[in-house]
C-alpha cells in the first residue's frame, strides 16, 4: 500500500513539473501583437490591425509604424460608361435591365414593320395602369390588293410577369370597316361594295 502511495505522489510531482517551469517562463513582460491570424480551409489570411490611439509604444517613446497595406491597381477603363449597360456600376446585360428594376415603364408605343410591306400602316399606344394592366388603343389602314379599310381596337393586356415583359392575355373590342375598289362589279341597286363589323378580340 505504501509502494503504491509513494508511486501515486512521484507521478503527481512528475506532471506539476512542467506547469511550474511553463509557469515560470511567463514571469517576465508578456508581449502583445496586433495580428489575428484567421485559420479557414484556405491558406491562412493574416489580419493586421492598426494601433490604437494612446497604444504602446516603442523604444524611443514613439508609436510604432503602421503596417503597409497593398491596394490591387484599378482596372483600366477602355469603354465609356454612357455605352455600357449597368445598374448602379454592376454589369448588367443588355436587355435585361428590367429585370432588375422594380418601377416599370408606363408607355409603350409600337408598330408593326412587317405589315407595311403588306399594305398594313398602323400604331399602337398602350399606358400602364398597374405592374401587371396595361390599357391599349391601336388604329390601322388597310390597303391590300382592289381592297381597302381600316381597323381600330381597344383592349386591356393583363401580363401575367409586369406590364411589358413575359407572356400575357389582351381582351379587347375590335371595329373593322373594308370596301371592295372595284364598285364596277356592283352595279346592282342597293348592293355594297364593303362590309363594316365590331366585336370582341
Amino acid at each position: 500500500m505504501n509502494a503504491f502511495r509513494r508511486l501515486a505522489t512521484a507521478a503527481v510531482m512528475l506532471s506539476a513539473g512542467p506547469a511550474l517551469a511553463d509557469d515560470q517562463q511567463h514571469d517576465g513582460p508578456i508581449t502583445h501583437t496586433d495580428q489575428l491570424v484567421v485559420v479557414t480551409p484556405n491558406p491562412p489570411i493574416l489580419i493586421t490591425q492598426g494601433a490604437p490611439q494612446g497604444g504602446p509604444q516603442g523604444p524611443s517613446g514613439h508609436q510604432p509604424a503602421q503596417p503597409q497595406v497593398a491596394v490591387a491597381p484599378a482596372a483600366p477603363q477602355n469603354e465609356d460608361w454612357n455605352n455600357v449597360s449597368h445598374i448602379n456600376g454592376s454589369i448588367v446585360k443588355v436587355g435585361e435591365r428590367g429585370d432588375y428594376l422594380i418601377k416599370n415603364k408606363k408607355l409603350n408605343i409600337a408598330s408593326n414593320p412587317i405589315g407595311w410591306m403588306f399594305g398594313i400602316y398602323g400604331v399602337s399606344v398602350s399606358h400602364a395602369v398597374s405592374a401587371n394592366v396595361a390599357i391599349r388603343g391601336d388604329a390601322n389602314i388597310i390597303s391590300i390588293d382592289d381592297e381597302s379599310g381600316y381597323e381600330v381596337g381597344v383592349s386591356a393586356p393583363i401580363y401575367f410577369r409586369r406590364v411589358y415583359s413575359g407572356p400575357f392575355i389582351e381582351p379587347g373590342i375590335m371595329a373593322r370597316g373594308m370596301r371592295d375598289n372595284n364598285d364596277y362589279e356592283y352595279s346592282c341597286e342597293g348592293c355594297d361594295s364593303g362590309y363594316s363589323m365590331v366585336g370582341p378580340s
